[in-house]
């Protein structure tokens, strides 16, 4: 039998025939650039920030230049800036009448090479200072708009603060926000974007948030249930295994919380189950088998905990851990009993704030004065880990 996958992507960003376009967050996008906004996609983890970022830099207007580029290999301040500058290069290589118009503007620089994710390689001059390069050319730009789609900034951020180069991050985080406030850089835009909550980060390094209050938050949801059903019929519709309408809505009852990546996980391993036993036709059985097998592999959620002990301090993601086991073996937590937890920690003043860094960064969801997991596969994996641990 020639069996044939569904379209499920669970590592890279999705592109191509891989892409469920997001038609009404791809329209806010450009509608605050077309108003001359730069753009923060705050949002939790693997719900699909990436490949939107990428289908709308293959999707530019012809007035308008776009590169997409993760950043998150970058180490120092200096390196930041020359990514930036290659980028900006990049965008402006796109066509050849505005490369040619630009070379006056190099100053004699010899570009051997811009690949198209911003990679240089230069020719007899090396040595440059490539944030004075980027303010020379940004505003000697024509009229046109180069806008640089940047994923894991808060990465990049968090990194440099943990090993010891606060000044450096903060040096960006000021260089960002210059560019984007003074109008000799109106050329320049950017979409940012992280899997870890900027506004900390920010907060972390600079003590406030203060220096983001001009940047256009655009809401990034999970899918409706009206979006995940259209999902899943675009995601099986050529594969082997079918969903009938009832198997349809089981399905993502099982999985809750709507994310492209919670459901990738399933249509996978649902197809990978009923190909080694050659059975095509499911059934809500396979479905809560599956399920459980997901929840199962702890290598797929363990990012989850671990992203808290790296970017937050000790008591707080230990706080934190104590929170998301308490809820995994209770079901929901309230305020008061946090507060309690709180002061184990001595975090009582922190309480509600860090409660909402949960809430952002995609680990719980608040309703009625209470908390729960938002996946139940992050409520598995919790439930494991305790067991795992003792």
């Amino acid at each position: 039998m020639n069996w044939i996958a569904p379209k499920a992507i669970v590592g890279p960003q999705a592109t191509g025939d891989y892409y469920f376009h997001r038609a009404n967050i791809v329209a806010d996008i450009w509608d605050a650039i077309d108003r001359g906004k730069h753009v923060l996609l705050a949002a939790p983890r693997r719900v699909g920030k990436s490949s939107v970022m990428v289908y709308m830099t293959e999707n530019c207007d012809e007035n308008v230049k776009c590169v997409f580029k993760n950043i998150q290999g970058i180490n120092s301040e200096q390196e930041f800036y020359q990514q930036v500058y290659g980028l900006i290069l990049s965008c402006l290589r796109q066509d050849k009448k505005l490369w040619t118009k630009i070379g006056d503007f190099l100053k004699g620089i010899t570009v051997e090479e811009v690949g198209a994710e911003g990679t240089l390689k230069f020719g007899d001059r090396k040595n440059l200072d490539f944030l004075d390069e980027i303010n020379h050319i940004v505003r000697k730009l024509p009229a046109i708009k180069v806008v640089l789609f940047i994923d894991e900034l808060p990465e990049v951020l968090h990194k440099l603060h943990k090993n010891n180069k606060t000044e450096e991050a903060s040096n960006i985080i000021k260089n960002l926000r210059i560019w984007r406030q003074e109008k000799t850089y109106t050329s320049l835009c950017f979409v940012l974007a992280g899997s870890v909550g900027i506004h900390h980060v920010v907060k972390t390094i600079e003590g406030r948030t203060s220096d983001l209050n001009d940047i256009q938050c655009i809401d990034f949801d999970a899918l409706t249930s009206t979006e995940a059903s259209d999902y899943v019929k675009w995601a099986t519709k050529d594969a082997t295994v079918q969903y009938n309408v009832d198997l349809q809505q089981y399905l993502l009852g099982i999985i809750q919380h709507y994310v492209p990546y919670f459901i990738n996980l399933m249509l996978d391993q649902i197809h990978d189950t009923a190909r080694r036993n050659n059975a095509p036709i499911i059934s809500t059985e396979a479905i809560d088998a599956a399920f459980v097998r997901v929840a199962k592999q702890n290598d797929k959620f363990e990012d989850w905990r671990n992203r808290l002990f790296d970017y937050y301090k000790k008591s707080e993601a230990q706080f934190f851990d104590h929170i998301l086991t308490y809820i995994a073996h209770n079901g929901s937590i309230n305020k008061r009993q946090a507060f309690d937890i709180s002061y184990q920690y001595e975090l009582s003043d922190q309480c509600i704030g860090l409660l909402d860094d949960l809430a952002n960064d995609g680990y719980v969801s608040e309703k009625d004065q209470g908390y729960t997991f938002i996946s139940p596969f992050l409520k598995a994996f919790w439930q494991r880990y305790l067991l795992k641990k003792s």
